[in-house]
């Protein structure tokens, strides 16, 4: 089995787990559960990092793939896949800079003598966190493809 391949089936199922706590964050805040929702997320982000290191591992110690050999439906399926993670991870720091911002808010304490969140901060997370949650999903399909692309080149 080619390393790079073993690599990407572990970044392919991290990615997976990723998409499936962002998910179920979603919908533990549509039942009103912050605290779980917070953890949910926060694994998430945990999880995209450690992917981030292990790819700085990956180009030093394994290289990068050679797309020479690739067809380019594949490529352009990866430049896809690559587009729908750069959204994630920008949409995602985007929704985390406003939840921070809602910390000590009614919104989060659910506590009617904390102060409500503005409105526009709320938006902006809530947009975020659902544009980071669909490119998530996005991204996972077109991982998907590009796994298989890389399975059916061994």
């Amino acid at each position: 089995m080619d390393l790079k391949v073993l690599y990407w089936t572990g970044a392919f199922i991290n990615f997976g787990l990723i998409s499936a706590l962002a998910y179920r964050g979603v919908r533990q805040i549509r039942r009103g559960e912050v605290a779980r929702h917070r953890r949910s997320m926060s694994t998430c982000a945990v999880l995209v990092g450690a992917f981030l290191v292990s790819y700085g591992f990956k180009l030093r110690f394994l290289g990068r793939e050679d797309l020479g050999v690739w067809s380019d439906f594949h490529v352009g399926n990866l430049r896809i896949h690559e587009t729908c993670v750069l959204a994630m991870l920008a949409a995602g720091i985007v929704a985390i800079t406003r939840a921070r911002k809602m910390r000590d808010t009614r919104a989060v304490t659910r506590d009617p003598a904390s102060p409500p969140a503005p409105a526009s901060t709320v938006r902006w997370h809530h947009r975020a966190g659902w544009t980071s949650v669909v490119s998530a999903g996005l991204g996972l399909l077109t991982a998907a493809t590009v796994l298989f692309g890389m399975y059916s080149r061994l």
